[in-house]
């Protein structure tokens, strides 16, 4: 539940303004929850906490890859408005 709802948070502030992606604060928090959501799977990957609830598993793979290829579009549109100006 607490990863669903920072990746969330996550996901409204790419929205309001990608540009938070690309300082100190917005990358912190883009790679902690990436981190937070590996950790996670590994964890239920281990100690079969989700056994047969194969939905919970790929709900954390989604949005976790959701948020890893947010903050890489926030970075590259960063980096070509930076060769372009």
């Amino acid at each position: 539940m607490a990863l669903g709802i920072l990746h969330l948070m996550l996901i409204y502030l790419f929205l309001r303004d990608w540009q938070s992606f690309t300082t100190a604060f917005g990358f912190v928090s883009w790679v902690g929850s990436i981190l937070f959501g590996m950790i996670m799977l590994l964890f239920h990957r281990t100690t079969n906490a989700l056994m047969g609830n194969s939905l919970s598993i790929r709900l954390v793979r989604s949005s976790t890859l959701m948020v890893t290829a947010i903050g890489l579009t926030a970075y590259l549109i960063e980096g070509i408005t930076y060769l372009i100006a």
